[in-house]
């Protein structure tokens, strides 16, 4: 059996979800309804078992050998999030992580009925310990870094990037309750903001952050300094654990989160789903092809992206022909014309390639057009 327990009782699960809720502060801002999420157990009462799910992650937590609740998770999901029920209506992804690796195989018994494949992903959680730098010295000229307050968010009106626009308007409901219960930073270019650094939630003394650059200013140091700003507030603010979530395999995230202060609190796996079937295959693709290099794999993930996709992107075309090159087949050709018609451009990567090396002397390999 599983109940889905009102917001008053949510606090009935605080036990089972404790030791996730260490290292994810949106565990604890959801059983304390600061922001919006929901808790299923297997006993309303005395829990054993729970499912929880915030606007950023669903999680698992408590006895993983429970047959009966596994069953009733599978019957949620179906019913509320692959059905469009969302508690974050605007998230494309269902990630889901469990409080030890003893719910891994339970898990993939929970989502095998689901019509495709779950991702399997590697995330770091660090958390900051002492300060390494000054920002203002971190600062390239020709940048100022200042608050996101009322008075800028009025300022920028309709040219506030819709990165921030979104965060504030999903993550806190509304630009109030950022502006009271949350924080951000920014780096303005010639009034423009180009880099931002925002509290994704808060509780108490706990909070997380993130961080986002726009792509013409990277390289610049621009996010050190804006997170550095960020946690100077933090810590002024009063905040004892400022966490820091972000993929095994993004290394300037990585790199940003150690040059400022923050150490590995963990390394840590979990599932995910990309609710539009095409843009699922289409990450399997990718992630057979660049993580494991595995080609076969990688075409038959990318061609089911294609035929599900009523207007298939280019990236996804031109992924698929890199991987058809790596195993030498012809066809490879076709989906690279397939790719300029979608719309692919970037003839300098087209002729570096190295496994487009035997293509480029066929007269039907594609050519920039002048």
């Amino acid at each position: 059996m599983i109940h889905q327990l009102e917001p008053n009782d949510f606090v009935k699960a605080a036990d089972v979800l404790s030791g996730l809720a260490e290292w994810n502060v949106y565990v604890t801002a959801v059983l304390q309804q600061t922001s919006p999420g929901r808790i299923y157990v297997d006993n309303p009462e005395q829990p054993s078992s729970v499912f929880a799910i915030s606007i950023d992650c669903a999680y698992l937590a408590g006895n993983p050998h429970n047959d009966n609740f596994n069953a009733g998770v599978t019957q949620v999901l179906e019913a509320t999030l692959f059905a469009g029920d969302r508690v974050n209506p605007a998230d494309p992804e269902l990630c889901i992580c469990v409080d030890s690796p003893a719910w891994e195989p339970t898990l993939a018994d929970i989502l095998s009925h689901w019509r495709w494949p779950p991702i399997w992903g590697a995330n770091n959680h660090y958390t900051f310990a002492q300060p390494r730098l000054n920002w203002r010295d971190k600062l390239p000229a020709g940048y100022v870094i200042t608050q996101l307050n009322t008075a800028l968010l009025a300022m920028q009106g309709n040219q506030l990037p819709p990165t921030i626009a979104d965060s504030i308007r999903i993550g806190w409901q509304n630009r109030e309750n950022f502006l009271q219960n949350g924080f951000g930073f920014v780096a303005l270019h010639n009034d423009e903001i180009v880099c931002t650094c925002l509290a994704n939630v808060t509780v108490g003394e706990k909070c997380e952050i993130g961080i986002e650059t726009v792509p013409t200013h990277r390289r610049l140091g621009l996010a050190t300094a804006v997170t550095a700003a960020t946690v100077d507030y933090c810590q002024q603010a009063g905040f004892t654990h400022i966490g820091w979530h972000c993929g095994q395999d993004n290394p300037g995230s990585i790199g940003t989160a150690v040059n400022v202060g923050f150490v590995l609190e963990r390394p840590y796996n979990f599932y995910s789903f990309y609710y539009d079937e095409p843009r699922h295959y289409a990450e399997l693709g990718r992630i057979y092809f660049f993580d494991a290099q595995l080609y076969e794999e990688a075409v038959d993930m990318l061609e089911i992206a294609i035929e599900t996709d009523e207007a298939p992107p280019a990236y996804v075309y031109f992924l698929a022909a890199r991987a058809l090159a790596h195993l030498e087949e012809p066809v490879a050709l076709d989906y690279l014309q397939e790719a300029v018609a979608a719309g692919f451009k970037d003839w300098e990567l087209l002729q570096t390639l190295p496994e487009f090396a035997a293509y480029r002397d066929n007269p039907d390999f594609p050519k920039q057009v002048s």
